[in-house]
């Protein structure tokens, strides 16, 4: 750890307590590297999105899952079939891993524009109850 990664560390824990519960996760998520190449988007306070680079593939050539707190994402295209005469688009076998917060919620998955768009959140405590002052 570098005396850079250091302060910034210290800084998160003591004075950016403002932040939301993805917040340390996705300085986790910077470790997951290579091909599919991704995006994470804020769409507002405790809503976000993953976009995946997926050109080439189809939404039946990829499947997601939420197990045990982490989003699986895995590709496979079947271009056997098809003679290149270049190939410049990667369309090979993939799997991408993120954890995810104890208390996080996939809302949905979508292929768009060669992108795969998974939107997501987190629920509140069932067990926090707010209760009306009179």
């Amino acid at each position: 750890m570098t005396s850079l990664d250091l302060i910034n560390s210290v800084h998160k824990q003591f004075f950016d307590k403002g932040l939301d519960v993805f917040d340390s996760v996705f300085d986790s998520w910077s470790k997951v590297t290579g091909f599919p190449f991704w995006n994470v988007v804020k769409y507002s306070k405790g809503k976000y999105g993953l976009e995946v680079g997926l050109a080439g593939y189809k939404k039946s050539d990829v499947l997601v899952e939420v197990n045990d707190g982490v989003l699986s994402i895995e590709g496979k295209v079947d271009d056997s079939a098809v003679e290149y005469v270049q190939k410049n688009l990667s369309t090979k076998s993939f799997m991408k891993q993120f954890a995810l917060p104890n208390n996080a919620i996939v809302d949905e998955a979508k292929m768009e524009d060669g992108l795969l768009k998974i939107k997501f959140g987190y629920k509140e405590d069932e067990n926090k109850q707010t209760i009306q002052v009179k």
